[in-house]
């Protein structure tokens, strides 16, 4: 065979073989379009999904495949009476009446929604309560009443019998925290205006006004109720809690009297859980500038750390705080005056439960409201609160809040 014969021979070879590979190469490029293409529509996707997430806009099949509660929709429809853009939500209130209605349980008026339907109301009230950020412990869709929390009062105690001696027997005694539904509401004004927006922007604007103010009763009760005109009874007002008294007419709440509460707990077996102190702004301002006398006389010292950083705080203390101006400043002691508490303790201990459906009702008929074009909105959900242990809490009344 000469030269050009085996050159011939190999083309013929190189066409057979690109004859086999062209359909493999086309496919694997169709492939790869098909892939971009995809990739693009994924993007797209994820783009719209970011966007919608962020505004508060459910999407078909995402959060378990239920459909978005609006509180805007139902307030518009409530107060003109037209729900021809609130079918969901007209369904979910009269779902609700009747499944009260078949328990008994019905209110007179309103318009009840169910918890899970406004998880995300429920999420930013949570967010906003001090006491549940602290680690209050949350018991939702409570039902019957009262609920009996079972709490042990005493404990078995060991011995050491001597040969052939009977082993004294002791008993673990039990006791029950009683919770009962009571009824914590708010009044939201809200502008006409906005009611009638159809912008995802203003439903969340609505659901954290409704949240923060639902947040700071349950958080004023939390610390302080008095158990009187069926409210909750909070912590300042629980029998047995520890106490410190910082002076016979108040004083300086310091590192040593937040050493005190601690101590407090820990004779008590309690310092464990979720341990953290709660006081107003005006507290944690003075504790963060603290000053030592460097001198004989010097009246007012050098500061110890100056700026002294929430972060530097919490680490002096040992334990999380948060602060909460509800917290009064104005109490009284001897001659002290502009004093206020500081609580600590394991707020585990500290249960909030609630029950059943939250309660809507929109009005415009007050006079304010109708002449600034105004609706009232109120909202009704039943809670209690209850101290488990009251032997995991300690408080101080009487801190100074008056800076030098």
């Amino acid at each position: 065979m000469d030269f050009q014969a085996i050159l011939d021979a190999i083309a013929k070879q190189k066409d057979l073989i690109n004859s086999k590979f062209d359909p493999v190469e086309a496919a694997v490029k169709g492939m790869g379009e098909s892939m971009l293409g995809m990739n693009t529509r994924m993007t797209a996707m994820e783009d719209v999904f970011r966007q919608r997430k962020s505004s508060g806009i459910s999407l078909p099949g995402v959060n378990e495949g239920k459909q978005q509660f609006s509180f805007l929709k139902a307030i518009r429809a409530i107060r003109w009476s037209d729900w021809k853009d609130a079918e969901f939500e007209k369904e979910v209130f009269d779902q609700t009446r009747k499944r009260a209605m078949s328990q008994g349980t019905d209110s007179a008026g309103g318009y009840l929604v169910p918890t899970q339907h406004v998880a995300e109301l429920i999420e930013m009230l949570y967010d906003r309560a001090v006491c549940i950020a602290l680690g209050a412990t949350v018991l939702d869709n409570l039902t019957g009443s009262p609920v009996e929390i079972p709490k042990q009062t005493g404990g078995a105690t060991a011995y050491w019998p001597g040969e052939n001696a009977a082993i004294t027997g002791s008993d673990l005694t039990l006791d029950q925290l009683s919770l009962s539904p009571k009824a914590v509401g708010c009044l939201v004004k809200l502008s006409n205006r906005l009611i009638q927006l159809s912008n995802p922007s203003a439903e969340v604007m609505v659901r954290r006004d409704i949240a923060t103010a639902l947040a700071l009763a349950i958080d004023l009760k939390a610390l302080r109720g008095d158990g009187t005109s069926n409210t909750p009874t909070g912590i300042a007002n629980t029998s047995g809690i520890n106490t410190v008294a910082i002076g016979t007419s108040g004083g300086v709440f310091d590192f040593d009297i937040a050493s005190q509460m601690i101590d407090e707990l820990d004779v008590d077996n309690a310092l464990k859980g979720k341990l953290g102190f709660a006081m107003h702004s005006k507290v944690k301002g003075k504790m963060k500038r603290e000053r030592i006398p460097q001198f004989s006389g010097d009246g007012k010292g050098a500061y110890v750390m100056m700026p002294m950083t929430d972060a530097v705080l919490k680490e002096r203390l040992g334990y999380d705080f948060q602060t909460s101006n509800q917290i009064p400043t104005s109490l009284t002691k001897a001659s002290g005056t502009s004093l206020s508490e500081v609580y600590f303790g394991n707020w585990e201990e500290l249960l909030i439960g609630s029950w059943g459906a939250m309660q809507i009702m929109a009005s415009q008929e007050t006079s304010d409201a109708f002449e600034k074009n105004q609706t009232w909105v109120r909202i009704l959900q039943d809670v209690d609160i209850g101290v488990r242990h009251a032997q995991s809490f300690c408080l101080v009344s009487d801190a100074n809040t008056v800076f030098a």
